[in-house]
């Protein structure tokens, strides 16, 4: 994306991800016509981005900015969109950022943190147990509900995020300790049958602290 908002792609052209109608693959840098954007991230199969629409005289639509996708951005059922378009379950919210994984999406947008995707299974939305982990359509995650997030990242299929870790709906969550060994099992293996040796090297690693899981911030 350049200063002016003039969005290039290029690559596999596969779905129309490229955005330029048609499925062909393009590999010099080619700009899209009908979107001048603000950010831009890629997923498997699509790629979404922020900005404003360009009409076919050339007028910018300024204002507040929307959220466009491209490519095979729904069910695999579904038409891919070929060329940039609204999304309109985002129409009328302030986009502050946003992230794209294999297939999934998640949006921060006024107050609130939104996620969807076809097919996830792993939790990637957030939505929390009991509720459902696939949505086509953009769900709000009620647990992080008025937070104000400052960066979202999604892989393919976690995400994570930025967020203000003053919110309450933060300070609710449930802390993520990771459990980690004192004694690697391939160094304890290496240790069989050495004897005073291997007890020493034990109780060197229980002094340095290495039996206590490091402490991890608020998820």
């Amino acid at each position: 994306v350049e200063d002016d908002g003039t969005c290039y792609t290029w690559g596999n052209g596969g779905y129309g991800r490229l955005g330029h109608k048609d499925q062909q693959d393009k590999w010099v840098p080619s700009a899209l016509s009908e979107l001048k954007a603000t950010r831009v991230a890629c997923g498997s199969l699509y790629t979404a981005a922020t900005g404003h629409q360009v009409l076919r005289n050339a007028i910018v639509c300024t204002g507040q900015t929307s959220f466009f996708m491209w490519g095979r951005c729904k069910a695999a059922s579904q038409d891919a969109w070929m060329y940039p378009k609204s999304e309109d379950d985002l129409r009328g919210w302030n986009v502050h950022t946003f992230g794209c994984g294999a297939a999934h999406n998640v949006v921060s947008a006024d107050d609130s943190l939104i996620a969807f995707g076809s097919g996830c299974a792993q939790g990637e939305l957030g939505f929390g147990e009991g509720d459902k982990k696939s949505s086509a359509a953009p769900k709000k995650v009620d647990s992080l509900e008025g937070t104000k997030v400052a960066q979202v990242a999604c892989g393919i299929a976690h995400t994570l995020l930025l967020a203000d870790g003053a919110s309450p709906a933060v300070a609710a969550l449930p802390e993520w300790v990771p459990k980690q060994e004192a004694f690697p099992a391939a160094a304890a293996d290496e240790g069989k049958g050495k004897g005073k040796g291997a007890a020493d090297s034990k109780k060197r690693a229980g002094a340095a602290g290495g039996s206590k899981a490091p402490k991890k911030g608020k998820k």
